[in-house]
């Protein structure tokens, strides 16, 4: 017996036991994958996080733009994030619920904000073709950035929305910001390293009244070909509204070159840091001209497209979120950044982690009215990424450039 045993449990279990195997290569880790797919009936699967009952009304809101009635449905996640600290906490509820005997999920719905929480997703869910699966997460700061990894990687996600860790309430004189603590953007800093997935961070500016009016900024690049990709969903819901602006070179401006190295000795937390893997700018390009084009012949009529050129990108995107005529922008973080944007590197930063574009967008002290929704797709190449010191080039030296980026450089724009 013991010798059947011995040889009979490894052909055993390898029968009933069946791995997901190359499960990450049938995996969409970003919009584009799932838009380019024979698959009518796949899912696009969201995880989107929450600090607490706050978060609900525009993770809902974003939610709802987004949600395509053509295309494959949404499954929606929702992890509540909570921090685990040395105080009585949930973990200790559910030891002392067992010990007593009682039902630990009767103790926790006692809360008024659980009920809540739970409740707004249940009854959206109801809504539409829309299913949604909540669930919390009880961790430390350090380590929770983890399981929201994790669950994205075992639930297959394609897009992970993180609330940005300030909040604006009011308007006016009388907005006040809530900032959950320095903590939480550590977080989100260490989702957007270790992602499986596209990530979106949302800065919300009172998005639980709903996103009628959508903006979204192309400067070019991975990050903003996936913007424009949520786009097109958003696109699809008839009761938003949605604008694209791309921002091009003037032609007086082709001989200002820029090229941007790694500089070690710049903070991170101050300065914009850019992918350090090798990039053909040529073929970038084309890659853009061809997304805009495809997006155009697709919802010519139905979107509004505008071409802007400026020597002042700055005043031209705060512009735009000043002037209240949109609900929500969405840009790409931009870690290979086009000519524009690469003149912004050596700017100090206030949130380093939303890129050049999305950080003007999020800062306190720009009055802008507009939710941000700042993309970063998924990218295992792209992943790395350094602070930089801005290095201008002159035409004589474009020159001689072969249009790749890297041996060093991180962005050569040519």
């Amino acid at each position: 017996m013991a010798l059947f045993t011995t040889f009979i449990t490894t052909p055993a279990v390898m029968a009933i036991y069946k791995p997901a195997r190359g499960s990450s290569v049938l995996t969409h880790r970003k919009l584009r994958d799932l838009t380019n797919t024979d698959q009518s009936k796949d899912q696009l699967r969201v995880l989107a996080c929450l600090h607490g009952i706050s978060n609900v009304p525009s993770i809902i809101s974003l939610i709802e733009s987004t949600r395509s009635t053509k295309k494959s449905q949404l499954k929606l996640f929702i992890m509540h994030l909570v921090e685990l600290t040395e105080r009585s906490s949930s973990i200790i509820m559910v030891h002392r619920a067992r010990k007593n005997g009682l039902p630990f999920i009767n103790r926790l719905r006692r809360g008024d904000w659980q009920d809540r929480l739970t409740g707004a997703f249940q009854a959206y869910s109801q809504l539409g073709r829309v299913s949604v699966r909540p669930s919390t997460a009880i961790s430390a700061l350090s380590t929770i950035h983890e399981d929201i990894c994790h669950v994205a990687e075992t639930k297959r996600v394609t897009m992970i929305i993180l609330p940005f860790h300030k909040q604006w309430r009011g308007q006016g004189d009388l907005q006040v910001i809530d900032n959950v603590g320095h903590g939480w953007r550590l977080v989100n800093q260490r989702v957007l390293k270790n992602a499986p997935c596209s990530v979106a961070i949302l800065v919300d500016r009172g998005l639980d009244n709903g996103a009628q009016r959508v903006c979204i900024l192309f400067f070019g690049g991975p990050d903003d070909r996936e913007a424009l990709e949520l786009s097109g969903r958003i696109a699809e819901h008839p009761a938003v509204k949605v604008s694209v602006v791309r921002f091009i070179e003037k032609d007086g401006l082709r001989s200002d070159g820029v090229v941007l190295k790694p500089s070690a000795s710049k903070c991170a937390e101050k300065y914009y840091s850019f992918s350090t893997a090798h990039i053909n700018t040529k073929k970038e390009k084309e890659l853009d001209d061809a997304v805009v084009e495809e997006f155009r012949s697709k919802w010519d009529g139905m979107v509004e497209y505008i071409e802007k050129t400026s020597s002042n990108i700055v005043e031209e995107v705060l512009g735009l979120g000043q002037s209240g005529d949109y609900d929500l922008i969405v840009v790409g973080k931009g870690r290979f950044p086009s000519r524009m944007v690469a003149k912004l590197a050596d700017r100090q930063a206030e949130h380093a982690e939303l890129g050049p574009i999305g950080d003007l967008l999020a800062s306190s002290s720009h009055r802008v009215s507009s939710s941000v929704l700042v993309i970063q797709q998924h990218d295992t190449v792209h992943a790395e990424e350094m602070p930089v010191a801005k290095v201008e080039q002159n035409e004589h030296d474009m020159g001689k450039g072969d249009g790749d980026a890297g041996m060093g450089e991180i962005s050569k724009v040519v």
